[in-house]
């Protein structure tokens, strides 16, 4: 099975507030999107990585993610949009003809395993659309706009915190973008677009540790757990 990778990295990181741009921002000396493309390696199915960056970051990521690293998929560096959707949309223009699934995942998720994007790739393989995703632990309200001193609980064990990597056969994510500009939907992640269209998404199993480093507190968890695995592997 061939299966090409896109990793959308061009978000500002906004709510890091941090000096440099979340991709870029090390960790446990490595960079977060060096950390997320070592994870991404240890699948041997993946022939190629396209990473999509802020425009006039290509030169950074090459400079001080990529130079760092030795991995096995060959790996592009094309310029991203404004959005999250229109920086796979730029990375979906550009697959290669010899493509079975198409894997999408996260710049900032780092801790992805090898087993989570095999079970994501191997489900939408055999149904179309596959994402990871975790239960939710906490209980979740509904606050109705006019009144918020009565939320509506929801059933938390129908509830699911969707992750990445999300996984599609090339023509029903390509589809999927395609109806989004024309329907000018917009979604945060892409399993969502391809809901949009009607189809079907299969749930696989992800992980806790599966995490987005989205603020500053998750740096700080993030260094806990790639500490705790090394310290697991000395084991």
């Amino acid at each position: 099975m061939n299966v090409v990778a896109i990793v959308p990295a061009a978000g500002s990181g906004v709510r890091m507030q941090h000096a440099c741009k979340k991709p870029y921002i090390e960790l446990e000396g490595q960079t977060i999107l060096g950390h997320t493309l070592s994870a991404l390696n240890q699948f041997e199915s993946i022939s190629s990585i396209i990473i999509a960056v802020s425009p006039g970051d290509e030169p950074q990521c090459r400079q001080q993610v990529l130079s760092a690293l030795n991995v096995r998929p060959e790996i592009s560096i094309i310029t991203g949009g404004e959005r999250r959707q229109d920086s796979v949309a730029n990375a979906l223009a550009v697959l290669p003809a010899a493509c079975d699934v198409v894997l999408i995942h996260d710049g900032a998720r780092p801790f992805v395993t090898a087993e989570i994007i095999e079970g994501t790739v191997s489900a939408a393989f055999k149904y179309g659309a596959a994402t990871a995703a975790v239960p939710v632990k906490d209980t979740i309200m509904r606050l109705g706009s006019a009144d918020l001193t009565g939320p509506e609980p929801l059933e938390r064990d129908q509830l699911y915190a969707i992750q990445t990597p999300q996984a599609f056969h090339q023509d029903v994510i390509v589809a999927a973008h395609v109806h989004a500009r024309s329907t000018s939907a917009q979604a945060t992640d892409d399993a969502s677009l391809v809901r949009h269209m009607g189809l079907p998404v299969a749930i696989v199993s992800g992980s806790y540790e599966n995490i987005k480093i989205t603020t500053a507190g998750d740096l700080v968890y993030a260094a806990a757990i790639l500490k705790a695995r090394r310290a697991a592997t000395k084991r």
